[in-house]
């Protein structure tokens, strides 16, 4: 393990390099490119070094559990003395609020987890940074640009190294500020302010949820910190929650809710998965994710791979003690995340925009990461986060390289033989594809990463659905699906981009979109007008990226999921007793090891037709129209429904809401009383004229009205 002053210079070190782009008119864009760049990259370099270094470490003590005695056995007890300490290790930089039984200090936890996540997150954004110097060049506020990385990064290493939920919830809220920053960041134009506008409203929705859920937490264990939480739910302790005395186990404790009394573990569970699924576009709160394409493609590239969408897996899979003893919060992650998978596949089958493609991609494959959380394998969910990472990152920065080769168009039916132009982007982007699919061949170490992750997912959610986990069955089932649809759909990508005739804007009759304007709304004319390939700072991004889709599954497979998998995790995940799904996984019957594979090549085969041997066949089917595809193309029409009902429901609500307190409240109440108050004001100052007999008229009157009243009071009544 690193000493803490270089884990502390990791998760700070971007925030503080974030900075300096506050400075950029003084100090100019290439010191602040330099020192983001830098530090990002050095943060990269360090986690890295301490994932490869544990894993080695796992290594040496397997092998050594074949000897007995010696150095062997020595480096057997010290891996585990290792794995114990790091479940253990938090660095407390400094305390925070301190209000009674509430205590939130800011702290670095390191475990296996945050291990994984700060090697994903620091690693990928590097890459970014350096990939962005190309990418960027002639935008005219690349200190901004710049200094947004890497708060994006800073505030999604907060959000993994937390030990309480409050600083979570920090760095949570943080990553949807950065990711509101980046995606909007071409604020003169209209489209990425809304996708920005957009992205932050849906946020909101999950991030209300989360927060009653960090309440709930609160309420039923008196702590916001994670280890006295979830050793409590692990040893089933008696726990005695807020505002009532009943002392119950931790797994029994309850709420009483419109006078039923539900389990608080259900209650919580289902509360946090809420936010996760707005963090990580899961099916309802999904909407956002496609529109955050407006921003530069480097952000789509980070939020996907590396840090925002990653998010909510990473919650639940951190959180496993709650969803091990649930049975409706984890059925509920398990069917949004399946029904995600194959909404999102569906949608990319039909979508022309080539980022859009990559991005419900995205979605789809989120959708696994949840469905293995909800069966019970987190460490197949982890796996596939990490292998996505390679994949993910790669796809989207190789979309950009097209982009930018292409002067910034994204419609892949204005693309097509673009391998000959950019020969390395077409090998990076075909790495990329062969990954994302999972192609790999079952009983052997032949594969490229998402096959081991994938593989390791269904077989999983199968041996789940035997266990008789609520929506295994179905999980695995819709996974299975999704899995040939997201074959389908990344090869149409590759054909309709690289292969065939070339389109109208591969001559030089370029459609320039919104992203080909500079942020003063200069065109970009400035390109060579023929598709080429990208500068070296892109480049290199795209090899070391592609070095780990093929390599990454093979080498960490073991660690993660298999033969080191309880080693290399030190406690950082949970199973209950009852748990035994990663290892029925491997008892599967054997059709559903090959199921995938087959899928796998069957969408490989129909995309071929129809994209690469009768191009025109797609073509037909898209403006034909049907009634398949124009529910595919318009993604289920979610977009128009939530605008006719939430949209417009919420502005006709506001706007009653608005005229009653108008009309009704102000007019009887503040606004009733100042125009009493005025009209009456209004009417005595015509009483005073100025003229001396008027004022004796009305001396003499009130003399005579008062005289008889006081008259009548006393003796006149006699």
């Amino acid at each position: 393990m690193l000493p803490d002053s270089l884990l502390i210079y990791i998760v700070l070190a971007p925030g503080l390099a974030a900075l300096t782009g506050l400075f950029h008119k003084w100090i100019g864009d290439r010191i602040v490119m330099f020192a983001t760049t830098g530090v990002v990259l050095s943060a990269g370099a360090l986690s890295l070094f301490q994932l490869f270094a544990y894993v080695a470490g796992l290594g040496h003590a397997g092998a050594a559990e074949h000897h007995a005695g010696g150095f062997d056995a020595y480096l057997t007890a010290g891996a585990e003395a290792a794995a114990s300490e790091l479940n253990q290790h938090v660095i407390k930089l400094m305390p925070w609020i301190h209000v009674g039984d509430f205590k939130a200090d800011w702290a670095i936890r390191v475990d296996a987890l945050s291990i994984v996540m700060m090697a994903v997150i620091t690693g990928v954004s590097g890459l970014v940074h350096l990939y962005s110097w190309g990418y960027m060049s002639e935008d005219p506020h690349k200190a901004r640009f710049f200094s947004y990385l890497s708060l994006f990064t800073f505030m999604m290493l907060m959000l993994v190294v937390a030990d309480n939920f409050i600083q979570l919830f920090f760095g949570w809220e943080g990553v949807g500020l950065a990711s509101y920053l980046l995606i909007g960041f071409w604020y003169t134009k209209k489209a990425p302010n809304d996708a920005s506008i957009k992205a932050f409203v849906t946020n909101r929705v999950g991030d209300f949820g989360l927060a009653l859920g960090i309440m709930a937490v609160f309420f039923v264990f008196r702590t916001v910190e994670f280890a006295p939480v979830l050793d409590a739910i692990r040893n089933n302790t008696v726990v005695t929650p807020v505002a009532f005395a009943e002392a119950l186990p931790a797994r029994e404790s309850v709420f009483v809710f419109l006078g039923e009394r539900v389990y608080a573990l259900e209650v919580i569970g289902i509360l946090l998965f809420i936010g996760a699924m707005g963090k990580s576009a899961q099916f309802f709160l999904h909407v956002w994710l496609p529109d955050a394409m407006e921003g530069p493609t480097p952000v789509s590239a980070l939020i996907h791979a590396a840090t925002m969408v990653t998010a909510g897996v990473y919650l639940v899979c951190l959180l496993s003690p709650i969803y091990e003893h649930t049975i409706y919060a984890a059925g509920m992650v398990t069917i949004v995340g399946a029904v995600t998978a194959l909404y999102a596949a569906t949608v990319g089958m039909a979508q022309n925009d080539i980022k859009r493609v990559i991005a419900y991609s995205t979605c789809s494959q989120l959708g696994y990461m949840f469905f293995a959380a909800g069966v019970g394998a987190y460490e197949a969910a982890m796996f596939h986060l990490f292998t996505h990472a390679f994949f993910k990152a790669l796809l989207f920065l190789g979309a950009g390289s097209v982009i930018h080769g292409m002067h910034h168009e994204q419609d892949m039916r204005r693309m097509g033989g673009l391998a000959k132009f950019m020969p390395l982007t077409y090998a990076a982007m075909m790495i990329g594809t062969i990954a994302i699919i999972g192609l790999g061949l079952p009983h052997t170490k032949f594969g490229f990463a998402g096959f081991f992750s994938k593989d390791a997912i269904l077989e999983s959610t199968f041996a789940g659905g035997t266990a008789q986990i609520m929506f295994a069955q179905v999980a695995f089932w819709f996974g299975l699906v999704a899995a040939f649809l997201t074959s389908f759909y990344s090869w149409r990508l590759i054909y309709m981009t690289f292969h065939g005739p070339m389109a109208s804007a591969a001559h030089g009759d370029h459609h320039h979109d919104a992203h080909a304007h500079d942020a003063q709304g200069q065109d970009d004319h400035g390109h060579d007008q023929g598709p080429h390939e990208s500068p070296l700072t892109m480049l290199i991004p795209l090899g070391l990226l592609s070095i780990g889709a093929i390599f990454a599954g093979v080498y960490f497979y073991d660690a993660f999921v298999e033969k080191q998998n309880e080693l290399f995790w030190a406690g950082a995940i949970y199973r209950a007793a009852e748990n035994h799904v990663l290892h029925d996984r491997h008892y599967v019957p054997e059709w559903v090891l090959w199921a995938p594979l087959v899928v796998t090549v069957g969408g490989f085969l129909i995309a071929t037709f129809t994209y690469f041997f009768n191009r025109g066949v797609g073509k037909r089917v898209a403006d034909s129209g049907g009634p398949l595809h124009a529910l595919f193309s318009n993604k289920w029409y979610f977009d128009e429904i939530y605008q006719a009902t939430l949209v417009r429901g919420s502005a006709l609500l506001g706007n009653l809401f608005w005229k009653a307190d108008k009309k009704i409240i102000d007019g009887i109440g503040p606004d009733g009383t100042a125009s009493l108050a005025k009209f009456s004001a209004r009417q005595l100052s015509k009483m005073h004229t100025g003229y001396l007999y008027h004022y004796a008229f009305v001396i003499i009157g009130a003399v005579i009205v008062f005289g008889a009243v006081l008259w009548l009071r006393t003796g006149g009544a006699n």
